[in-house]
């Protein structure tokens, strides 16, 4: 059937379906070649009404993977690409699951060098955090900035008004506040600075060097004085006293010994006042004893007679409850029977007795136990 509109110019009508379509087949349309012109025109209307009316006969939409978009399922092209501006506008809001939410952004943790810590962050901490952190940092650095340029201001200024300050002379000659005592007058810091050396000097050689005044802070007590060492020792002070110190500190270097020396002399004399008195042996002198820490062994000590020796007291009576007894004649305290210990008389008739005094014994008696004949 040939077209019935001839206002298309000079060509000559012709049928549409005796014109064939010649190119590639184009599968996106479902146009192949051969087609003729009509089919082809009819197809591309039908196609072209798809894409209007958004039929989902043109866009397989179950093919497209809609879980990540809220508010969906779309089932047009017209419904999917609304629901795609929608997110994109509520993206960053509270709602949980919107595709690239601010929040959750910021949320993500990241780990925090070691120095950034002593800012209040933790390692790891949350990127809101960190860049909280960073604008408070910046915020302070840009304050101690405006500050520090201010001091720098300042500072030059004041080093201007110290360039611009008179030189003086190399040697100084104002006037001090310092007034001499002897003159009463103002003296110039060159003589005050002069005056405070010559001070210095004077002080320096009356305190003592540096090694004096050790020797006296250091000079502490000991046992190194007369009063403990041998007889022929005793005739002078040991260390020596210095007979005419010439600073403080060897003054006080000697005064320390001296104190030292005497309070061993005052230890020595009460020691021997009221410890020491008239003693004597006990019993006799051909008595002597043994002793040990036990009985058995105290009895057996005595078949040895290198293990007897003298004991003394001040009454001579044989284990006196009454008073202490001793191993030297000295009766010192250092010399009192030890505690507890076994004696036995040194003799074919046995005679045993504890020591009850000593060092942790009883401090007014009785001093011994009742004598025995025997340990059992």
């Amino acid at each position: 059937m040939l077209p019935i509109n001839k206002k298309n110019g000079p060509c000559d009508p012709i049928s549409s379906n005796c014109v064939i379509w010649q190119g590639p087949d184009l599968p996106c349309v479902d146009i192949c070649n051969g087609d003729s012109i009509s089919a082809i025109i009819a197809e591309l209307c039908n196609k072209l009404v798809i894409l209007q009316e958004g039929n989902n006969t043109g866009i397989d939409l179950t093919l497209i993977d809609q879980t990540s978009l809220n508010g969906g399922p779309a089932y047009t092209e017209t419904e999917l690409i609304q629901l795609i501006i929608n997110n994109i506008n509520n993206s960053g809001s509270d709602s949980e699951g919107k595709i690239w939410d601010c929040r959750s952004t910021l949320a993500c943790a990241l780990p925090v060098p070691n120095c950034w810590t002593t800012s209040g962050l933790t390692n790891p901490d949350t990127l809101e955090s960190i860049i909280t952190a960073l604008m408070n940092e910046f915020c302070d650095f840009s304050e101690e900035q405006a500050l520090l340029a201010k001091s720098i201001q300042k500072a030059n200024v004041d080093v201007a008004a110290v360039k611009a300050m008179p030189k003086g002379d190399i040697n100084p000659t104002l006037k001090s506040v310092y007034v001499d005592k002897e003159n009463s007058t103002k003296q110039p810091i060159a003589v005050l600075l002069n005056k405070l050396e010559v001070a210095y000097g004077h002080t320096a050689d009356n305190l003592g060097n540096n090694s004096k005044v050790l020797t006296a802070i250091t000079t502490t007590p000991n046992n190194i004085l007369p009063l403990n060492q041998p007889v022929s020792q005793q005739s002078s002070f040991v260390p020596p006293l210095i007979q005419n110190p010439t600073s403080i500190a060897e003054a006080l270097t000697t005064t320390i010994r001296l104190v030292n020396d005497l309070r061993l002399a005052v230890k020595e004399l009460q020691i021997n006042s009221s410890n020491t008195s008239t003693v004597t042996r006990m019993v006799d002198i051909h008595t002597f004893y043994a002793s040990s820490a036990t009985c058995l062994t105290a009895v057996q000590a005595i078949t040895n007679s290198n293990n007897c020796y003298d004991l003394w007291n001040k009454t001579g009576v044989q284990f006196d409850p009454l008073v202490r007894a001793y191993s030297n004649p000295s009766g010192h305290s250092i010399y009192e029977l030890t505690h507890n210990r076994f004696y036995v008389l040194c003799a074919e008739e046995i005679v045993i007795s504890q020591y009850l005094g000593g060092v942790g014994g009883t401090t007014i008696g009785p001093f011994w136990t009742t004598p025995v004949s025997n340990c059992a």
